[in-house]
C-alpha cells in the first residue's frame, strides 16, 4: 500500500505544476499587458509595470492554486483509468477511497503552503503593489494608502469622534471633533481641533490648535481656546485599524484586528467578517472542489488532457462564481457573514457526500 501511495502521489505533481505554470503565465501576462496601456499616460514606465507584475505574482499564484490542484487530481485519476491501472488496483481489492487518499494528501500539502503564503507573503506585497500603482503607474494626487478620510467612531459609551483625515502611521488626525453626550444623548461638551497627535512619550493623544466648548443649556455655551490639550481618547494607534487598504488585501491577523476595532468603536464589521470567514474556508473549498471533480475522472475512459482542462475550468469557475456572489451578498450585509463564508463549503460538501454515496465510492 505504501508503494502504491507514493506512486499515485508522485503522478500528481506533474499535471499540477504544468497547470500552475500555464494558468499563472496566462493570467500574469494578461494583467501585465493590460497595465502596459498606461505607458501612454506620461507617468508610467516599463520598469514600474514589471515591478507591479512581480509584486502581484504571489497573489495570482495563490488564486490559481485551486484550479491547478483540481486539474492535477483529475489528470491522475483519468490517466490511471486510461492505462488500466485503476481497474487493476480495484481488482486487487483497493477501494476507490483508498486510491484517492494520496491525491487528497498532496492537495492538503499545497493548501497549507498556499495559506502560509496568503497570510505572510501576499498582504505586504499587495500593499506595495497598490502604492506603486497609484503613485507611479496611474498616479492619484496626495495618495496615501495609510490615510482614511471622513472617519467617525465611538471612542467610549458616550463619546463620538469625527476626523476629516486619519493617518495612524504618522499618528495624526486632522480636523477633529470629539463630542461627549449626557445620559439623554444631549451634547454636553465638545473638542474641536485642527489636529489630534499621538505623543509616544506620554502615550496619549494631544489636541492642537482648538476650542473646548461646554454646553451649559440649550442656548448657552462656554468656549475656551487652547494650543494643546490632553485628549480623553484612550485607544492607541496600534489598536486602531483605519486606512484605505481593502479587506481582501489584509491577512487574517490584520482582519481580526480590524473587526475587533470596528466592534469596539461601533463601526460596521460585516464586510470584514465576511472576508475573514471566506479566507478561513479557502482550504476546504479547494479540497471539496477536487473531491467533486475526481469521481468525474473515473468516467473518462480515454486519456484526454483537453477534456481534463475543460472539466477543471467548468468546476472551478462554477465554484468561483458562487463564492463571489455569496461573498458579495455577505459583504453588503444581506446575509450573515459566517453563512456567506461557509455557505459554499456546506453546499458543495453535501453535493460531494451524495456524489460519493451515489457512485458507491
Amino acid at each position: 500500500m505504501s508503494r502504491l501511495f507514493k506512486y499515485i502521489a508522485k503522478k500528481f505533481w506533474g499535471p499540477f505544476f504544468f497547470a500552475l505554470g500555464v494558468f499563472v503565465a496566462l493570467v500574469v501576462l494578461g494583467d501585465t499587458f493590460e497595465k502596459l496601456k498606461t505607458l501612454s499616460n506620461g507617468h508610467s514606465t516599463l520598469g514600474a509595470v514589471l515591478t507591479y507584475s512581480l509584486l502581484t505574482f504571489p497573489s495570482w499564484l495563490t488564486t490559481i492554486m485551486p484550479v491547478a490542484c483540481l486539474l492535477g487530481a483529475i489528470s491522475v485519476i483519468s490517466e490511471m483509468v486510461a492505462s488500466g491501472e485503476w481497474t487493476a488496483c480495484v481488482a486487487s481489492g483497493f477501494a476507490p477511497r483508498q486510491l484517492f487518499k494520496p491525491v487528497v494528501l498532496c492537495i492538503l500539502l499545497v493548501t497549507l503552503g498556499t495559506m502560509a503564503v496568503q497570510e505572510f507573503v501576499v498582504p505586504p506585497l499587495n500593499v506595495k503593489a497598490e502604492t506603486l500603482y497609484y503613485t507611479r503607474i496611474k498616479p492619484e494626487a496626495n495618495f496615501n494608502l495609510n490615510a482614511e478620510a471622513d472617519v467617525a467612531m465611538k471612542v467610549s459609551d458616550n463619546q463620538l469622534l469625527f476626523a476629516k483625515e486619519v493617518d495612524l502611521n504618522s499618528g495624526v488626525m486632522n480636523e477633529v471633533s470629539l463630542d461627549t453626550y449626557d445620559h439623554g444623548w444631549n451634547i454636553a461638551s465638545q473638542f474641536v481641533a485642527q489636529r489630534m497627535v499621538w505623543d509616544e512619550a506620554s502615550r496619549r493623544w494631544i489636541f492642537e490648535d482648538g476650542t473646548r466648548r461646554t454646553f451649559l443649556n440649550a442656548m448657552d455655551t462656554q468656549e475656551e481656546t487652547f494650543e494643546q490639550a490632553d485628549s480623553p481618547v484612550q485607544l492607541q494607534p496600534q489598536d486602531m485599524s483605519v486606512n484605505k487598504t481593502e479587506n481582501k488585501l489584509l491577512s487574517l491577523r490584520e482582519l481580526s484586528k480590524r473587526i475587533q476595532f470596528f466592534k469596539r468603536t461601533g463601526l460596521v464589521s460585516y464586510s470584514a467578517e465576511t472576508e475573514r470567514q471566506a479566507k478561513l474556508a479557502t482550504p476546504f473549498v479547494t479540497l471539496i472542489m477536487c473531491l467533486l471533480g475526481m469521481p468525474f475522472a473515473i468516467s473518462l475512459r480515454r486519456k484526454s488532457k483537453i477534456l481534463n482542462i475543460i472539466a477543471s475550468m467548468v468546476i472551478a469557475f462554477t465554484f468561483w462564481w458562487l463564492i463571489s456572489m455569496i461573498t458579495s451578498i455577505g459583504e453588503n450585509g444581506y446575509i450573515n457573514p459566517y453563512l456567506a463564508g461557509w455557505g459554499p463549503v456546506l453546499l458543495f460538501g453535501a453535493v460531494v457526500f451524495f456524489e460519493f454515496k451515489w457512485l458507491k465510492l
